[in-house]
This record gives structure tokens, C-alpha cells and sequence, in this order.
């Protein structure tokens, strides 16, 4: 009834001239006009997106260096109402135009893409002209550009070729090619993508013609590195090739060689013919190569153990009118090299050998031969020598402080400034009846132990890599040693030494702070140790050592305090009760001996 009298309100409004009338309508007539503004029973429900491509058809032909495509794309506007935008093409082609029913239509960039936009709904035909580059390089050619993935997408691409093409499609799922009136065609189908990807190349068996009338010539340019069991080469064969190209080339080397990679631009397969005293490398390129063209082979030979006599290998470039070579020479282990009688080769300086052999390695080439014709012979006598052991652990600088008491009890710490880079311990013998309460590396507590000797191990760390060098650690050791006590006056005599670490030191500094009732004696200072006044300055690594040891200070407290705030509880670390009056002792480039001083006080 509310309807019924929202349309006669509606008449009576649209009708203002009669405001007074009254309408009278049959039962049938106003239960169907009723029913008809009743809200439906079941909301419409909404598209799940404004819009959807159903196909895409790309037409396309190859015209010098660019590729004219015509697209016809089915779109499917889903919104009820409103504008739809609907992008077709990005802007890296050039777009023509665009129609709609033969009109054009409304396109706009929008985030790279042109961009159709429409209120209407249902389907519609759009039918768009662009270009798009075409690339060519190593004899390759191709194109790519994105596209708006859609349902079906199909392309038909025609190439002018008079020769048969090999063509790559990225993600086709079905190719097929034809030929007609000199012009190469493929109709591709490919799933709902968001790129088209074409390639071609001239297929390889249609180029075989034109190989004999080509004319090659070669520079080959050879670095041979001999090492522990193991010979390795690469060659760098620079081709020029005149009159007409080639896709194939083929070279030779021993048969006792390994051939492990041939590489180069437009290098397809390789294979390797066993037999006889050669073997033959076949490479076979993608593209008819001409004029400059350059190949690398990389390749290895076992050697005996101990040395011996061998034949350098020579790869040997087959078909050329001429060959021009260089060879070099290296070793890369503890060997030494003597070249027998030559064959074909003539020694050079290896100043005067290409830098493409020279840059190649960072050993030092130490043999120089050039050539004219393949075939030539090298004998190589090769001896190895045993090892020398190096040095791996080196204590730049050792820092002591002893606080000596009146009653004769010692309390000493040291700081090795040391580098590392294997050993597993520092192997310490204390002074006889030391006992050791506290070690650090690095920062960080660590646990000592004792061998059977007994000497102290502590476990070390390895340093760290510092540009061309080791980073330097500290080693830290606290002990307490019991002597002698000095009367009331101050006077006695101590006998001390500081530990042994097996380890050579650059330098070695010793502080003892005395009571301060005792004065060290008019030349009462003895030992493998020098009384000095100061410290002798000492270059550690382009620092003195009083910056190299407080450089290595300051990084172990940092470790230290970092490590007691992360773990929650500190560790015990002793500090010394610096008391007295300090005398100093040194002693530089400290070869595993002894370091003792005996002092007698007044």
C-alpha cells in the first residue's frame, strides 16, 4: 500500500495542474504494480573485478630494425556502471593508434602503460598499431615487451629470410613454423603471460656453404701455471676471419689434456674426438662469425708427485692460413723450472709477452716463448723441494707488571700483543711455584689447562684478517708467586723470571713496582734483561708498541665488558694493586729463552 500511494504521490506531483484528482485502478492491476516495487529477494552480486581480457591476437612483421605489430584485443567490461580504465600496452612500443568500431579511441598513459578507458559495458574489439625495436647482436635477433596478460593470447610473426631460422619464443606452448614467397612465419600460442620474448638465428646447417671460401688467420695467446700435481692453461685464441663468415671452428691438443671449458660470444656445443696422440675440438657457435672473433679454452694435466720431465701442452688452431703464438710460464708452488731444448720456439722477454697473458695471473711469469708455426716442442723439467716451516704465532709485543710486597709475595700480569694463524694453544711455563689465577684472549675469559709437561695451554683464537695482515689479540695471564719477605728497612734481593711461551716476541717490557721502602742498588740489576729509564720505541706494524699494546688494551676491555653485560654475571679479572715505585727492564726479539732478573735492594 506504501508503494501505491508513493506512486499516486508521485502522479499527483508530475500532475500539479489537477492536485485534487483521484485515480481508481482493478485488483489485478494494483497487486502487479505492488508486487513490481517490492525489493528483489535476492541481491544482484557484484563482478569480482571491473574488467577481463579475454583474448589477445598480435600480428606482427619484422621491417628493418623494427617490428610493426597490428593487436586486436577482446575486452569484457564487468562494472555496472561507471568508468573503467583497462591498460593494453606499455610504453616502451611505440603505439600508432587505437580504434574501436573503426573510431578512436580514448588512450592516456597511466603508470607506464597505455591505458583504454570506457563507461560501456559488455564486450568490446580494440584493434591497435605500435612498434617495437628490434634488436641484432652475435647474429641473434629479437625483441621483447610486456603485455597485459589476457585468456588466449596468440602471435604470428613474419621474418623476410631467404634462409631457414631458428626461433625462440620464451614460455610458447605451441610453435609453428612455415615459408612462403621468401619470408619465414611462426604462429605461436603461449599461456596468460606477462612478457613476449622472441629471438631468431640463422639456422646452423644453412651456413656450412660459405666456410670454404672463408679465410682465417690466428693469434694464440697461451699462459701455462705449473703447480703442486697439477698443470693448468688457458689459451686465448684471437681469430680474424676475411672474405666470408664461419660457425664452426675446430683446434687440437694431447691426449693426455683435459679440456674443460671452451668459451667465447655465440659459443653453442663443443665436443672432443679421442684418438691417436691428439685429440680434435670441435666447437660449433650460433652465429656465421666474421672479421674479429676471440675463443678461450681453459684446460689441466696431472703431474707425478715428485717432478719430473714434461712436454708443455700445445694446442694447435686448425684451418687457419697462418698462426702467431705466445706463450708463458709460471709457477705456482715451491717448484722450480728448467726448459729443455727447443723446438719450433723462440725465448723472449717476458716483458715482451701480451698483457692478456700477463694480466691473467699473480704469480710471476718466468719463461717467454713466441712462435710461427703449430707443431713446436717444450720439455719441462720440473723439481720440487720440501717446505720450509713458516711462522704462524708471533707475540708483537709483551707487556709485564709485577707488584712486589714486603713480605715477598709477587702478583704479575702479562699482555701478549699477538697474531695467529693455526696454532691451537699457547703452550706457557710459569715461573717455578707460580699459580695461575686468570686468563683472557681476546677480551674473553677462557680456561687454561695443563699438559703433561706441565706447562700451561691456553687456548688461542685466530686473528682476524686486517686488509693484507692479521689482526692483532691479546692474550692476558694473571699469577702470584711467594719469595723471600724483606726486613723492616726494605732490604733483600728478589729472583724473578717472566714465562715462557715458546712463541718469538719483537719485544718484550717489563715493569716491577718495589715497596716503597726499598731503592734498588747502584748497579744491582742483573739478568737476560736490561734495566732501561724508558722504553725503547718500537714500529709494530705502523705503530709504536706503546700504541700497539694500548690499541690491543682497549679492545680486549671492550670484549670483556661486552661479554659480562650479555652473560649477566662477570667474570673474576684481576687488577693489580699498583703500590711502590716502578723500575723498568726490556728486551728486544726474544727467541723462546729465558727472561730472568735479579735485583738487589737497599
Amino acid at each position: 500500500m506504501s508503494v501505491l500511494l508513493l506512486a499516486l504521490s508521485l502522479v499527483a506531483s508530475a500532475a500539479d495542474d489537477i492536485p485534487a484528482a483521484r485515480v481508481t485502478l482493478p485488483w489485478n492491476d494494483f497487486r502487479a504494480l505492488y508486487e513490481k516495487g517490492l525489493a528483489p529477494k535476492e541481491k544482484p552480486e557484484v563482478a569480482p573485478r571491473d574488467y577481463a581480457l579475454a583474448r589477445a591476437a598480435y600480428t606482427g612483421v619484422v621491417e628493418g630494425e623494427s617490428t610493426v605489430f597490428t593487436a586486436r584485443v577482446r575486452v569484457d567490461v564487468l562494472k555496472d556502471k561507471g568508468w573503467v580504465a583497462i591498460p593494453l600496452l606499455p610504453t616502451s612500443v611505440a603505439l600508432r593508434g587505437a580504434r574501436v568500431n573503426k573510431v578512436e579511441a580514448p588512450i592516456y598513459l597511466d603508470g607506464g602503460w597505455y591505458t583504454f578507458v570506457t563507461n560501456q559495458k559488455g564486450p568490446i574489439e580494440i584493434e591497435l598499431d605500435f612498434a617495437v625495436s628490434t634488436w641484432e647482436s652475435a647474429g641473434q635477433s629479437g625483441f621483447a615487451f610486456g603485455l597485459a596478460p589476457s585468456g588466449a593470447t596468440e602471435l604470428k610473426l613474419t621474418v623476410p629470410a631467404d634462409k631457414a631460422l631458428d626461433f625462440q619464443v620464451a614460455n610458447a606452448q605451441r610453435v609453428v613454423k612455415s615459408e612462403a614467397a621468401g619470408k619465414r612465419v611462426i604462429d605461436v600460442l603461449l599461456p596468460a603471460t606477462g612478457n613476449l620474448s622472441v629471438t631468431w638465428q640463422r639456422a646452423a646447417e644453412e651456413a656450412t656453404a660459405t666456410v670454404a671460401t672463408a679465410k682465417l688467420y690466428a693469434e694464440h695467446k697461451a699462459l701455462i701455471g705449473v703447480g703442486e700435481g697439477l698443470l693448468r692453461g688457458t689459451s686465448t685464441i684471437d681469430y680474424s676471419i676475411l672474405h666470408a663468415g664461419v660457425d664452426h671452428l675446430r683446434l687440437s691438443i694431447p691426449s693426455d689434456l683435459t679440456l674443460i671449458d671452451v668459451t667465447g660470444r655465440g659459443v653453442g656445443d663443443w665436443k672432443v674426438t679421442e684418438g691417436g696422440p691428439r685429440k680434435v675440438v670441435d666447437v660449433d657457435l650460433t652465429f656465421e662469425a666474421k672479421g674479429s672473433f676471440s675463443l678461450r679454452l681453459d684446460y689441466e694435466k696431472p703431474l707425478q708427485e715428485k717432478g719430473g720431465t714434461i712436454d708443455v701442452p700445445d694446442v694447435s688452431v686448425l684451418g687457419v692460413e697462418r698462426v702467431k703464438g705466445w706463450l708463458g710460464l709460471d709457477a705456482r708452488s715451491n717448484l722450480e723450472l728448467a726448459p729443455g731444448a727447443l723446438s719450433g720456439l723462440r725465448p723472449v722477454d717476458v716483458r715482451e709477452l701480451p698483457a692478456a697473458i700477463l694480466g691473467q695471473t699473480d704469480f710471476p711469469v718466468l719463461f717467454g716463448f713466441t712462435y710461427r708455426a703449430d707443431g713446436w716442442k717444450l720439455p719441462l723439467t720440473v723439481r720440487q723441494y720440501p717446505e720450509v716451516d713458516m711462522l704462524v704465532t708471533l707475540v708483537d709485543q709483551a707487556e709485564a707488571t709485577t707488584v712486589l710486597t714486603p713480605d715477598g709475595r709477587r702478583l704479575t700480569q702479562v699482555t701478549y700483543a699477538m697474531r695467529n694463524n693455526s696454532a691451537q694453544y699457547l703452550r706457557v711455563e710459569l715461573p717455578q711455584g707460580a699459580e695461575l689465577w686468570s686468563s683472557f684472549v681476546a677480551g674473553r675469559a677462557v680456561k687454561a689447562a695443563r699438559a703433561e709437561d706441565g706447562k700451561v695451554l691456553v687456548p688461542l683464537a685466530r686473528s682476524q684478517t686486517a686488509g693484507a695482515d692479521l689482526a692483532r689479540f691479546a692474550v692476558e695471564l694473571v699469577y702470584v708467586e711467594t719469595g723471600a719477605p724483606m726486613d723492616k728497612k726494605g732490604r733483600g734481593s728478589l729472583s724473578s723470571q717472566l714465562p715462557q711461551v715458546g712463541v718469538p716476541a719483537t719485544a718484550v717490557a717489563w715493569t716491577v713496582y718495589l715497596p716503597d721502602a726499598s731503592t734498588l742498588k747502584r748497579k744491582g740489576a742483573s739478568g737476560s734483561m736490561r734495566a732501561v729509564d724508558r722504553f725503547t720505541p718500537v714500529d709494530v706494524g705502523g705503530m709504536s708498541s706503546e700504541a700497539a699494546q694500548a690499541a690491543v688494551r682497549q679492545q680486549a676491555n671492550a670484549v670483556f665488558d661486552a661479554a659480562a653485560k650479555a652473560g649477566g654475571v662477570e667474570p673474576v679479572r684481576v687488577t693489580l694493586p699498583l703500590n711502590g715505585h716502578p723500575v723498568f727492564f726490556e728486551k728486544l726479539l726474544v727467541l723462546n729463552e729465558p727472561l730472568t732478573i735479579e735485583l738487589d735492594l737497599k
